[in-house]
């Protein structure tokens, strides 16, 4: 970590979900976070509306395409609440990399009714600093 930096630089926007009224029973995905490149990372969500039931979790694959996505073993998915903020931590030694999983995504799932919020998933600790936003992220 180099205090010297902004915080923003520090822990830039690497992945999103745009914020927005999530249809019922669906599952929606941030882009992919090579893990190659972070320590930890977090999802963060303000959550607003909830209609029903919804959960977030991060899941792994082999590439950043993910047609082996998984679950990470040792994790369950959050259940959202109405009206409250959601951080999700995740440290790159969870994943299974035994197996060549390096690449992890946000995944909201909307069960019953739709879910209003959107997800940014932070790197808390980039190896190598600063480490470049996702495109269009504003950073002052």
């Amino acid at each position: 970590m180099n205090p010297n930096l902004k915080p923003s630089l520090r822990m830039p926007v690497i992945a999103a979900l745009k914020s927005d009224t999530h249809a019922a029973d669906n599952t929606y995905l941030t882009g992919g976070v090579d893990m190659g490149a972070h320590i930890n990372i977090m999802a963060v969500l303000a959550v607003g509306t909830v209609a029903s039931a919804g959960t977030v979790e991060f899941e792994q694959a082999t590439t950043d395409a993910f047609g082996d996505a998984k679950a990470i073993e040792g994790r369950t998915a959050v259940d959202l609440a109405a009206d409250t903020p959601v951080q999700l931590s995740l440290k790159a030694n969870e994943l299974d990399t035994n197996n060549g999983f390096r690449y992890v995504r946000a995944k909201l799932t909307t069960v019953g009714g739709s879910v209003k919020t959107g997800i940014l998933v932070l790197s808390a600790d980039a190896k190598d600093q600063p480490y470049a936003p996702v495109p269009g992220t504003i950073v002052d």
